[in-house]
């Protein structure tokens, strides 16, 4: 995905970005559609591939559409469920798009992550952990993308919740700690040697305990990507660390549609950017459509099979997470079919409130 990014102006963005997905719930949009895709990825007959995957993509977007619009309409106390599957759904529509033969069998129908079903004592959500399992929804999706490693990793959700910049407020005022942090991206003529410039808060490096150098080091420590960082003669301007980011093709982050392409940054649903400077290792730096399958897969268990303590979480007057689970929601409900938009469509699409 390498294309520009495609800004929509309108009056009510969740509204535009579900009418976009009706191209996708139409066969005589879906056939060419898919056709493409499957040329793009070398699948024999295209054509004839298509017009037998287009009912399933059809109907993968009106469930995933439904699911949706009920969670909207729910209760809390059921909600996770309902975007869990409607999530889900999403994730199976993109993997027909990139394999028609999806599900080639009945264990990736699996969910492709695990936790502990019962509850320990003093259960907290911020401390519970998703495995990736080898098989399933999850693990083929890691591994379309190149993400094998990420296979029998295990996360906790409190380090899940600190890579959405959405949710960063209540983050640092439940754990007294900042995770991401804002990026400006200066209007400055920069040398084509020195890369496109941008700027984030010189106590970054206080907090890390890092100089400029060490700073950028972490940045390139990530040989996966074309990416790369430096810094000029003077990086310090009133209280800012002023960086490069260089591409050998792309002069902008704003040029095409995979942004900074380097795990250690984030983005909003603006198109405004974050660095997470604490992860180190790139498998803590996952695709933000991970993240949100994860987190929704916990809660989605939490919710189905320990109703009284769910209900102890968002209902009990002592319990501080409810605060941050309800803001998630909010967020992925609108997110995560905007991720999978962009991944359908191969750019990046950001819907402006007018």
């Amino acid at each position: 995905m390498n294309s520009s990014i495609r800004r929509i102006p309108c009056d009510s963005p969740t509204t535009k970005m579900w009418n976009l997905f009706l191209l996708l719930e139409n066969e005589s949009t879906v056939r060419p559609f898919l056709e493409k895709k499957y040329q793009k990825i070398g699948i024999d007959q295209p054509q004839k591939v298509a017009f037998w995957t287009a009912p399933s993509l059809i109907f993968y977007v009106k469930q995933a559409r439904e699911y949706y619009r009920a969670a909207q309409k729910s209760d809390l106390f059921v909600r996770p469920l309902l975007v869990y599957y409607g999530m889900m759904t999403l994730s199976k529509a993109l993997m027909l798009t990139l394999d028609p033969e999806y599900p080639k069998n009945s264990s990736l129908l699996r969910h492709g992550v695990s936790t502990r079903k019962r509850k320990r004592e003093h259960f907290r959500f911020f401390t519970d952990e998703v495995k990736a399992q080898r098989e399933g929804l999850f693990s083929a999706l890691a591994q379309t993308y190149g993400w094998n490693e990420i296979i029998g990793e295990k996360w906790i959700m409190q380090e899940m919740f600190a890579l959405i910049p959405e949710i960063q407020d209540g983050y640092r005022q439940l754990f007294s700690k900042e995770t991401l942090y804002p990026i400006a991206l200066p209007d400055l003529s920069a040398d084509a040697n020195e890369g496109m410039p941008f700027i984030v808060e010189e106590r970054i490096l206080d907090v890390l305990h890092l100089t400029p150098q060490a700073m950028v080091n972490r940045l390139n420590n990530f040989p996966e990507t074309e990416v790369q960082f430096s810094y000029g003669e003077k990086p310090f301007l009133k209280n800012r660390l002023l960086l490069y980011w260089h591409h050998p093709s792309v002069q902008h982050v704003d040029q095409w549609s995979l942004g900074f392409h380097h795990p250690m940054f984030r983005e909003d649903l603006s198109g405004g950017y974050f660095l997470c400077p604490n992860v180190r290792d790139h498998t803590r730096c996952l695709p933000e459509r991970f993240v949100h399958y994860i987190l929704l897969f916990a809660l989605s268990m939490l919710c189905r099979y320990e109703p009284p303590l769910w209900g102890e979480i968002i209902y009990g007057m002592i319990s501080e997470e409810r605060v941050l689970i309800e803001e998630f929601l909010q967020v992925t409900q609108r997110k995560f079919p905007n991720l999978i938009l962009n991944e359908l469509f191969e750019e990046k699409i950001l819907f402006q409130q007018i």
